[in-house]
């Protein structure tokens, strides 16, 4: 008989998915391998295998992160190069080796660096028209966007598929978010109440999918490092002082990107944050401590347009949580979801005092994936100490308008998704 669905060809390992070439490397970058892998754990075992390294971990060079989870995996381009470590072993970005090179050797070019940058905060009126200056005479360099046309800004970059600066940066900005998404879904399902309470998984896999679709829709916050988005966010001037793969999903992500867009109804709260954060020739201003309104220093600018160099340093800028991911928001849903599960009804709607229905999952969403919370931030500007700041998400009922938005979205998501099939 005639097969109207044939199976999709084999990889090496059975694992239905392509064998893509990635690169591996050690701790002190002295010993490089390219290698085929179609998961995460086949990577894992082969790196295992080059390295002798019984238990290893595998680390982006790029920026540090440690990929855990095989979904984040699939979404790495290939010839993404991965640092293999042990399970105690300090892993450095490429920035951080290059740097401490840079100090290891130049001490005293350091030194004048510092002495430089007082010189500058003394007479910051002066040489602040002198740098304005000098950008404008290096515009057309910045003003270039084809890699044909500044291929030197390229290098390093291997998906030839990706052309333009603006793609890089877009794809850097749905990376950072991505990362904040799977931390999200790896610390809510790995916990004991998820895996004890048939109505705790109801109410956070509910969660994650309206955090999936929602991200889905706008295309993971592309916009915020890219410069030819249309809308920016306007900040305030400083004064003078120093498609995600998915294999449940049923419908395509731009499909999904769409359907979810005209779902989402006049009153959203998520759009105003759809913006980028750089001006039209892609100049980044830092956003100051998470408790300051501004940033002090003028010198906390840059463009990753302009060079290669300043690509590579942009790495080191944060996306800063106002309020914080791991100490205060995800803590807030794990709090607010055992209360809802609890026998004791303590799950309350504070607002209207009525039975609790759902969680704030707008709210949620955008303090863990929007600039409402985020603040890009220059790396002296990233405080790491505790914020003093709460969550706003909450329990709530059928009588708020958040919970009436949520259901109604998902209304219109599923009739949307009924017209398609």
């Amino acid at each position: 008989m005639f097969n109207l669905f044939p199976s999709k060809p084999k990889t090496a390992s059975g694992g239905g998915l392509p064998l893509q070439g990635y690169k591996i490397t050690d701790v002190e970058r002295s010993r490089k391998f390219g290698v085929a892998a179609d998961s995460l754990r086949m990577l894992r075992t082969k790196a295992s295998e080059k390295f002798k390294i019984a238990e290893c971990r595998v680390y982006l060079a790029q920026d540090g992160v440690e990929v855990t989870d095989e979904e984040y995996f699939r979404t790495l381009p290939a010839q993404t190069l991965f640092v293999v470590a042990g399970k105690d072993t300090v892993v450095k970005t490429d920035f951080e080796l290059m740097y401490n090179a840079i100090k290891s050797a130049h001490t005293d070019l350091l030194h004048a660096g510092e002495l430089a940058q007082q010189f500058v905060s003394n007479n910051q009126p002066e040489i602040s028209k002198i740098l304005f200056n000098a950008q404008r005479g290096r515009d057309d360099l910045i003003q270039r966007s084809a890699r044909a046309e500044h291929a030197e800004w390229f290098q390093g970059i291997d998906d030839r598929a990706i052309k333009t600066k603006e793609e890089v940066m877009k794809r850097r900005g749905q990376d950072r978010i991505r990362g904040y998404f799977y931390k999200t879904k790896d610390e809510l399902t790995k916990c004991s109440m998820y895996r004890a309470s048939p109505v705790a998984r109801d109410l956070i896999d509910e969660m994650l999918e309206l955090f999936r679709q929602l991200l889905v829709g706008f295309d993971y916050f592309s916009c915020m490092f890219d410069r030819s988005c249309q809308r920016r966010m306007e900040l305030k001037e400083e004064p003078v002082v120093d498609d995600e793969p998915d294999a449940q999903q049923r419908i395509p992500p731009k499909r999904l990107k769409l359907l979810v867009k005209n779902s989402l109804g006049t009153n959203c709260r998520i759009e105003p944050y759809n913006v980028a954060l750089c001006s039209e020739l892609g100049d980044f201003r830092c956003m100051g401590v998470w408790k300051e309104e501004r940033c002090r220093y003028v010198s906390h600018r840059i463009n990753p347009y302009a060079s290669r160099e300043n690509l590579i340093l942009f790495q080191v800028w944060n996306l800063d949580h106002q309020i914080e991911i791991s100490r205060t928001v995800l803590p807030s849903i794990m709090d607010n979801v055992e209360r809802m599960v609890s026998s004791h009804g303590n799950a309350i709607c504070k607002l209207h005092r009525r039975k609790g229905k759902s969680l704030s999952v707008i709210t949620y969403f955008l303090e863990l994936f929007t600039l409402s919370n985020l603040k890009l931030v220059h790396i002296v500007c990233h405080d790491k100490s505790m914020h003093e700041l709460i969550s706003n998400g909450a329990i709530i009922c059928d009588r708020c308008e958040e919970y009436k938005y949520i259901k109604q979205f998902q209304r219109n998501l599923r009739s949307g998704k009924d017209a398609l099939l």
